[in-house]
């Protein structure tokens, strides 16, 4: 049964579910919450694992947290969990969230065990010219109408329902916030200048039609800055930006895989 936990003298609340020796991880995207994750957990089978969601400060249920909102902030929200939970983690984050989960895994080398970056933002940002982000930058501007219309645009296999839930959850985050998170994952992290700090196995899932992260975007900013002989990069078919709410299935099929494969872990029956 799921259940809530927090971290003492914080606004940082995160969901637990099982029981298993070690913890896997799921941090959202830009825009989104914890919950864009449900759709994967429910079809994960492999055992030993207990599944753990947050929401980053400025959104989902903290919305109205203070700044500041960047990548080192983050990664010390997300460190604070993976050290209350006290056991190995693999940590799994999408867009904007990948650099998030990197940066911790490098800081906590001895539990950290994996990575699963999906339709990941590469450490060293987008470097989109200001025209174009200035597009993402005005989201937090918009209502739901608008907001569901562009996340249909970057996730056209998802589910009405999954893209309904989408946009009212774009919708309650605030503008200001928005906008310094979009300059964030545009602008990067100084830590993208270098190879990565995490040496263990890294899982890739970009959505082969994304029209944001490509698979020139992957290979050049993502993939090399990890040791080649250790990562895994896997196109999910027939998906965007989203690939865990576009392809649940699939995605979990290749998380389930990367499990099994690198940490010998069994299914559940």
């Amino acid at each position: 049964m799921a259940r809530s936990a927090t971290i003492p003298n914080s606004d940082i609340e995160f969901r637990r579910e099982g029981a298993g020796s070690r913890a896997i991880v799921f941090v959202h995207g830009f825009l989104d919450d914890q919950h864009v994750w449900n759709p994967v957990i429910a079809e994960l089978t492999a055992s030993e694992f207990e599944t753990v969601q947050l929401d980053l400060a400025g959104s989902g249920d903290r919305t109205e947290a203070s700044g500041p909102f960047t990548y080192d902030r983050f990664a010390a929200d997300l460190c604070a969990v993976v050290d209350a939970l006290d056991k190995p983690f693999v940590l799994v984050g999408h867009s904007m969230a990948a650099p998030v989960v990197e940066l911790v895994a490098a800081a906590r080398p001895d539990r950290a065990m994996g990575l699963v970056l999906l339709s990941p933002i590469p450490m060293a940002g987008t470097r989109l010219p200001d025209e174009a982000i200035e597009t993402f930058r005005s989201l937090g501007a918009l209502g739901a109408p608008e907001l569901r219309a562009a996340r249909r645009q970057t996730a056209p296999s998802a589910p009405e329902v999954e893209v309904d839930r989408l946009a009212t959850v774009a919708a309650k985050g605030r503008p200001e916030v928005v906008r310094t998170e979009a300059d964030l994952w545009n602008n990067g992290h100084p830590a993208g200048g270098r190879p990565s700090g995490f040496s263990g196995p890294v899982l890739v899932l970009p959505g082969a039609d994304d029209p944001l992260i490509t698979a020139a975007v992957v290979a050049s900013g993502v993939g090399a800055r990890f040791d080649s002989d250790n990562t895994t990069v896997t196109e999910i078919e027939k998906s965007g930006h989203w690939p865990h709410i576009e392809r649940p299935s699939a995605v979990a099929t290749e998380i389930d895989r990367f499990l099994i494969g690198n940490f010998a872990v069994g299914k559940h029956s």
